[in-house]
């Protein structure tokens, strides 16, 4: 099996160690329940750095001769030959990778969020909808419209609905993720996407405090296919998602109100 959280930042307040450590733990509490000795797993980051953030980039420039580095005092690192991905692992338990695969979060003209997932090349950020989610796929990506506290409403909620209504099923998915609260109704956006075939991807969305590094990796999805081939993991995962036949099963919880309100006013004090 695969276990995959598809909204992934890593910020600079944020402590590596502690960061894959977390989603090694998260990702293995969800999966015990499935591991035996003919089903192995997968475990995958698929990042959405946004303009400020280069922590790809950065890994893959550290990389030696022989392709590999320890990124921290406990992990490493090697390129397996995708130029949009790299496997991280524990030096102390080796068998145990996480695949992190590049890719960005961009605004378009409309002041809407676009995840461009598999992409390891930026995107500018003032394209119109149609022309971002068409160059995240002229770059072989996967386009996603993530959900966001208060960025579905009005005029933007309208510009969404009409794009889905009205975009091929099969190339556009929609995003949930970890922070929003558990009093929040399901947005009347995923119960379309539901009548109309569109997949939504849930994720962690980690915020920049460092503390919510603690998340990554506690709330995404699973896909019942076989394990990643070693040497193609960011290809074997872009086709079982664009395959008309998908079908993920999400993972985690969301977040406590009481901490969902704490986590607002802290933004609301940095932003």
């Amino acid at each position: 099996m695969i276990f995959v959280d598809s909204h992934v930042h890593v910020y600079d307040c944020f402590d590596l160690d502690l960061l894959l450590d977390s989603a090694l733990k998260n990702f293995q509490e969800v999966a015990e329940q499935h591991r035996t000795a003919q089903n192995p797993l997968s475990y995958v980051l698929l990042l959405t750095e946004g303009k400020t953030e280069s922590w790809f980039q950065t890994l893959s420039l550290t990389l030696d001769v022989n392709r590999q580095c320890q990124i921290t005092e406990n992990w490493s690192a090697v390129d397996r030959g995708e130029v949009e991905s790299l496997t991280l692992f524990r030096n102390d338990f080796p068998e145990e990778e996480i695949h992190v695969v590049a890719g960005h979060q961009v605004v378009t003209m409309e002041n809407i969020e676009v995840l461009a997932l598999f992409v390891r090349q930026g995107l500018p950020n003032g394209l119109s909808l149609h022309e971002t989610v068409d160059r995240v796929k002229e770059l072989g990506g996967i386009p996603v419209l993530p959900w966001g506290v208060g960025k579905w409403f009005g005029k933007r909620g309208k510009i969404i609905k009409e794009f889905l209504v009205n975009h091929e099923k099969g190339n556009l998915f929609l995003g949930d993720n970890g922070g929003r609260p558990c009093f929040w109704p399901t947005p009347n956006l995923f119960n379309l996407a539901e009548k109309t075939g569109v997949v939504v991807l849930p994720g962690s969305d980690p915020l920049p405090f460092p503390s919510e590094a603690l998340r990554v990796g506690s709330f995404g999805f699973s896909l019942q296919e076989n394990s990643l081939h070693g040497d193609s993991p960011t290809k074997c995962l872009k086709n079982a998602l664009l395959s008309p036949n998908v079908t993920i099963s999400p993972f985690g919880c969301l977040q406590e109100n009481r901490l969902f309100f704490l986590n607002q006013f802290r933004l609301r004090r940095i932003s």
